[in-house]
């Protein structure tokens, strides 16, 4: 539960970190020197791993989830923090679990309970509330909605990518599956950067942009090897309801060190969110697939 909060909190800080760095470094930049950061820290960890090599015909598949997970997503979360303010981003982005679950459902996975159905509606009504009100009051400029609506498409990417990793990580362990997907993630990345360029040349970053640089990027590594700590001991459920404390996070980091006003709107978003996410983690919530899994597993043992 330690290390699932940890993440929570390192996400929502990693967004105020992002929103700071990348007005000097640009969204591709930023992006490719966060994950070749972050691959530092798994290197190691893949040495000292022995396991089955991966098999060529699984290369071009897990390539591709590697740029779905971290590549295009980290450049529209970039660009999100550049057009609208990192708190509204990362409450968009707190709704991972929730859209995990029902891409999973799409894909033919066991049904959401009524637990986690509340848990949906209560981040749902988050995420209105703070268009909804910023919207109508006229504090949603054009830009924050294209915002949004990035931070939104990078969401939808994990979510998919997230439900099609489980046959790769039970053939070639989590840690060589998440080097390798973050390893992809560099060349679009790095492409991006060099289209792209960056705002201000590299040689007149502040050192104050390369620590920033380096907190997102070694952060990132440690957090997402917490994380899967976290899942390989606790019901992902329960986990993933620590996101919550991504926009709280970010909220009060935003307002503290960036100086970004405190509206109701933000306070009655991140307020539902948590909710939701809270009532997500609660054991009840994955009962329903649980108890489908098992029937399913039944079946097949059954079977002649």
């Amino acid at each position: 539960m330690a290390c699932a909060a940890l993440t929570g909190l390192q996400v929502g800080a990693a967004m105020v970190a992002s929103g700071a760095a990348v007005v000097d470094t640009g969204a591709g930049w930023l992006g490719f020197l966060r994950y070749a950061v972050a691959l530092l820290v798994l290197v190691p960890l893949v040495l000292a791993r022995r396991g089955p090599a991966i098999a060529r015909a699984d290369l071009p598949g897990l390539c591709l989830l590697g740029i779905g997970q971290f590549g295009v997503p980290i450049a529209l979360l970039n660009l999100a923090v550049i057009l609208t303010d990192p708190a509204r981003v990362a409450l968009v982005f707190a709704t991972l679990p929730i859209v995990t679950l029902l891409m999973g459902r799409l894909l033919g996975r066991p049904p959401l309970g009524t637990t986690a159905v509340a848990g949906m509606a209560l981040t749902i009504v988050g995420v209105a509330v703070l268009v909804g009100i910023d919207g109508l009051t006229g504090r949603l400029a054009p830009d924050d909605a294209w915002g949004l609506a990035a931070a939104a498409a990078a969401t939808l990417s994990i979510a998919l990518c997230s439900q099609l990793y489980g046959r790769y990580l039970r053939c070639y362990g989590v840690v060589r599956v998440s080097a390798l997907a973050m390893a992809s993630a560099l060349l679009p990345l790095g492409l991006l950067a060099a289209v792209e360029g960056a705002p201000e040349p590299v040689a007149d970053w502040p050192l104050d942009t390369w620590a920033l640089i380096g907190f997102v990027g070694l952060s990132s590594g440690i957090a997402y090897l917490g994380w899967l700590f976290a899942l390989d001991r606790l019901d992902p459920a329960r986990v993933t309801g620590y996101l919550a404390l991504s926009p709280i996070t970010a909220a009060a980091l935003s307002v503290a060190v960036l100086g970004t006003p405190l509206t109701v709107s933000l306070v009655l978003a991140v307020g539902f969110v948590a909710a939701g996410l809270v009532v997500l983690s609660h054991p009840a919530a994955g009962r329903t697939a649980r108890r489908v899994l098992t029937q399913q597993d039944a079946a097949a043992q059954n079977a002649p």
